[in-house]
């Protein structure tokens, strides 16, 4: 019930008539309701959010409430001598009290002590208070004492239905599209909603389509700011306006976009903005309210659009440097400058997606919907966005955004961070040659550079060493990675530790490898897309510890995002070893068809394609297709450190043990490979000589091959060896590296070969679809249904299935058929 509300004087705030025309809001004072639970409430807002009358209607709510008394009162105009009156009041009334404040200004009327003295004496005191400015009731030492809770803006504004309420109480004829409109347009502001409502009613007009609820919200949202400029007591000029650039004010925020307050002190000027009710006030900073930023920053942006634009770079480096990066991204998104929301996401994308991820994956994909083609927005897409990394039309996009890019010569003059755009883009577009030009020259700029700061340094020598991997020259790759690991920033050098340890495991150093990984396991930025390269390494140093299933499962979870774009390459051939490894060998085919779809979007260099070449090669070995395998190294992959072991071991399978011992001998003794190379070569010519001389074979070889697993920790080499060599091969280690090897499983452990079909099933399986009935298959290959019934039922004994849908699966998994299984 209202006890006395009178006692207090009446200012003009609480003394202002309640329009019949003034829509209730049950909702907000629903809120209101269930936020008396604590001590105090704070409802906090600018003019024309609603305070008022929302306190108004939470008093006519309370007013038949027996159980409950209340008071309303101006918060800056009742002196302090009316509140024993206040609380006299009180006493006679019900036990439960509510006193709610309209008005509260700091060092006006009632203070915050005095609103704490009447709460330590009245334990049954509820108080909400409405105020425009920060107050004292929300200091940390009184939120010890007492329960303090801020009802935030969105609980304020006007819902959509609200928004309906208001035209239905005004008499508004008006459609569902038009309201939409209306209530995005005003904010869900209330004043803005009842100025446009009051506006249709006078006029006797409907609101019926977009353009009307736009003209409706426009002369609201006008006849408000006007009325509110007014009375504001500084001049609104340009310089003021400007404050509209910036989503929150500051001292130091408005100092760094150059806003001139004409009298006075910044500081001033945000008083009065609070004061006048301008902004969403806080204890730190103040927010524009949106109706008045959006007609500032439009006016402001149609009369002098250079200062804006340069206001809005300095506002954008302002927050960068004092690590707002987040905040940003999304400022140049909004104002649809790309190219600077590209390099605000290369530079400080790790603090964007550690403080929120979906904002960083928000601005990503801004970005590549919305942004033009521009060499600065294609690099940046390309190191951290994973749609962009897996899109088929990635290659187009690149090649738009080099043929944009100066000549190299120019690049160089421009300096190191137009190198390295040049570098990654020639590279992504697989113009490997030139890639190794710019490569070159961005190592001799490094080199030579005295002013380049750490973080741009760590990233030009980080697109040096991918250059270097991508073309096979891994120990270049590795001291190029050191020395970006050495001064990147914490997510760049999780990224190349990543990348370094990926290179340690191709060379075949275990040892190190795992090294890496254990020192970098408790990083947060594993999880990020700065640690993909780390997580393959860690996957992989389980494949090569014996752990296959273990591995694979890291493998299959492994996403095809930006971060390991040009790892992928590496990433499919031991994830398909991982198959091989945990008895999955029928379903390495169909695996390396969809490792090779995912790398699409990345043309291979030579060393990288024949990495996956290998791989297929060796996963036909392991099928009992040795001389297929044969035939497929036969194409125009010259015989190398890289090539020459899997040649070896075609060889020795296809029963030309002679050819593979003298190849494997040669290229794993003379040619100085990897130790990985080394040592797969090495296994080879120890399998070839048991096969040739049995018991009597010589042991040099197996000495240098335990020599290398032992000194490297690189035992997975020997899972080549198949089963019906194993014994004999065993048998000539040591006892300690035999427990090695006998605890790895062999490529063969599980394998079958690969269904051998005729002419004519592969002619009946290659028209086979999950749809096509056999009289189609018969009408496509002119024969009849009985034949194709004959046909099918061979195909699927083979394949050892019982339908068409798994037949397609089966096929696909062996390699048999080129089509998508799930089409």
């Amino acid at each position: 019930m209202l006890i006395d509300v009178d006692a207090a004087p009446a200012g003009g705030r609480t003394a202002r008539r309640t329009s019949r025309f003034w829509a209730p809001r049950p909702e907000a004072v629903n809120r209101l309701e269930a936020a008396l639970d604590s001590d105090v409430v704070l409802l906090r807002g600018p003019a024309g959010v609603g305070k008022t009358s929302l306190l108004r209607q939470f008093a006519s709510l309370l007013e038949s409430d027996s159980e409950r008394g209340v008071q309303f009162i101006d918060g800056a105009l009742t002196p302090p001598e009316t509140l024993p009156r206040i609380v006299e009041a009180f006493a006679v009334g019900p036990r439960s009290h509510i006193l709610l404040i309209d008005d509260y200004v700091e060092g006006r009327g009632i203070s915050a002590d005095q609103v704490l003295r009447l709460l330590r004496a009245d334990g049954d005191l509820r108080v909400v208070v409405a105020t425009r400015q920060p107050t004292g009731l929300e200091s940390p030492l009184i939120a010890l004492e007492f329960d303090i809770q801020m009802v935030p803006a969105c609980d304020v504004l006007m819902t959509r239905e609200e928004v309906a309420s208001v035209l239905t109480v005004n008499g508004v004829e008006s459609t569902e599209i038009a309201v939409d409109e209306l209530a995005a347009l005003t904010h869900g502001w209330p004043a803005l909603v009842q100025l446009a409502c009051a506006r249709l009613r006078l006029e006797s007009l409907p609101l019926r389509t977009r353009d009307e609820a736009a003209a409706a919200a426009s002369f609201a949202s006008t006849a408000f700011l006007r009325d509110m400029e007014e009375r504001f007591p500084l001049p609104v000029t340009d310089d003021v306006r400007l404050l509209a650039v910036a989503p929150y004010v500051t001292e130091s925020l408005a100092d760094a976009i150059g806003v001139d307050s004409t009298t006075g002190a910044t500081r001033d000027l945000l008083d009065q903005l609070q004061s006048a009710g301008f902004v969403w006030p806080s204890t730190t900073r103040v927010t524009l309210a949106e109706p008045v930023r959006e007609r500032w920053l439009d006016d402001i942006t149609a009369r002098q659009p250079a200062l804006v634009s340069a206001a809005r770079l300095r506002l954008l480096e302002h927050l960068v440097s004092r690590g707002e990066p987040l905040l940003a991204a999304q400022l140049a998104a909004d104002a649809q400058q790309w190219t600077t929301l590209a390099s605000v996401l290369r530079t400080s994308g790790p603090e964007i997606w550690a403080r929120n991820t979906d904002g960083f994956r928000r601005s990503l994909e801004q970005l590549r919907s919305s942004a033009s083609v521009s060499p600065v927005v294609v690099e940046a897409l390309l190191a951290l966005d994973p749609d962009t990394a897996t899109s088929p039309d990635t290659p187009s996009l690149v090649a738009s955004a080099l043929s944009r890019l100066p000549e190299a010569k120019s690049s160089a003059e421009a300096g190191v961070e137009a190198l390295i755009i040049r570098v990654s883009l020639l590279r992504a577009a697989g113009r490997f040659a030139l890639a190794s030009e710019a490569s070159g020259m961005l190592a001799e700029a490094l080199r030579r550079a005295t002013d380049v700061d750490a973080e741009t340094a760590a990233e030009g020598w980080y697109q040096v060493a991918m250059t270097f991997l991508a073309m096979g020259r891994l120990r270049d790759a590795s001291v190029a990675m050191s020395l970006s690991a050495r001064t990147a920033p914490s997510a760049s050098q999780v990224r190349a530790r990543g990348a370094l340890a990926v290179i340690a495991l191709l060379e075949g150093d275990v040892r190190t490898a795992r090294a890496i990984v254990e020192a970098s396991c408790s990083e947060n930025w594993e999880a990020s897309p700065w640690g993909e390269g780390l997580r393959l390494a860690s996957a992989w140093v389980l494949l090569e510890a014996g752990e296959a299933a273990d591995a694979r499962a890291q493998f299959d979870d492994l996403p095809a995002t930006a971060g390991a774009r040009e790892l992928w390459p590496f990433a499919a051939a031991v994830h398909i070893s991982s198959l091989l490894l945990s008895g999955a060998a029928s379903d390495a085919l169909g695996l390396l068809r969809t490792w090779k779809a995912r790398a699409r979007s990345t043309p291979l260099s030579h060393y990288q394609s024949t990495q996956l070449l290998m791989t297929q090669a060796k996963v036909l070995i392991a099928l009992r297709q040795a001389r297929e395998a044969l035939t497929l190294l036969d194409g125009p992959h010259t015989l190398s450190p890289v090539t020459a072991p899997a040649v070896a071991l075609s060889q020795l399978y296809a029963g030309k043990a002679h050819d593979a011992f003298v190849l494997s001998v040669k290229w794993g003794l003379h040619h100085e490979p990897s130790p990985r190379g080394a040592l797969e070569s090495l296994v080879v010519s120890v399998v070839a000589d048991v096969r040739l001389n049995g018991t009597a074979s010589h042991r040099a070889a197996v000495q240098r091959a335990e020599a290398l697993s032992i000194r490297h920790d690189l035992w997975s080499p020997w899972s080549a060896v198949a089963p019906e060599d194993r014994a004999l091969v065993v048998k000539a280690l040591s006892p300690s590296s035999r427990e090695h090897i006998e605890a790895r499983a062999s490529f063969f452990v599980s394998s079958v070969s690969v269904p051998r079909l005729t002419k004519r099933e592969l002619v009946v399986l290659s028209e086979l679809t999950p749809t096509s009935t056999i009289a189609d298959i018969a009408r496509a290959l002119v024969v009849s249904p009985n034949t194709v019934k004959t046909q099918l039922q061979s195909l699927y004994r083979k394949l050892e299935v019982s339908d068409r849908s798994s037949a397609i699966r089966a096929a696909h998994a062996w390699g048999l058929i080129e089509s998508d299984p799930d089409a």
